[in-house]
């Protein structure tokens, strides 16, 4: 298994992105190789041990999960959105479909940042756990 994680974002609500990246950047503090990228720029996922995708809702997103499906199974793959509770039902739906973990909502009116640096700190420990090859701080 490898220690890359891809972070693959749609930004059909503000601040996605922003989000998208704080996660990337604590993913990359805990010693995780970390691509952070649109969901429309993700045109391959071989190589990356998991991935985590923000704001499913999104038609681009729901394009990614269909074009990366059997890949997505296989691989752990946590969610989040940019929103309050509760969380959508597409959202859900989504998780069910893909055996994902979350998701987790980030936001109202003005993302927790410091929330999103918690998760992806918790992330890192999640991955550290699942697979050998992840390494955590």
């Amino acid at each position: 298994m490898t220690d890359r994680v891809l972070v693959a974002y749609t930004s059909k609500t503000a601040a996605t992105d922003e989000i998208a990246e704080i996660i990337g950047t604590e993913l990359a503090g805990c010693g995780l190789r970390v691509t952070v990228l649109p969901v429309a720029a993700a045109e391959s996922l071989h190589g990356f041990g998991a991935v985590i995708l923000g704001d499913v809702a999104a038609r681009d997103a729901q394009r990614f999960v269909k074009r990366h499906r059997v890949y997505l199974k296989r691989t752990p793959i946590w969610l989040f959105h940019r929103g309050t509770p509760p969380v959508p039902n597409d959202v859900t739906r989504m998780v069910r479909k893909l055996g994902a973990s979350g998701p987790i909502s980030f936001g109202g009116e003005a993302p927790d940042w410091d929330r999103a640096q918690a998760w992806a700190r918790y992330l890192a420990d999640q991955l550290a756990v699942l697979h050998r090859g992840f390494v955590s701080n």
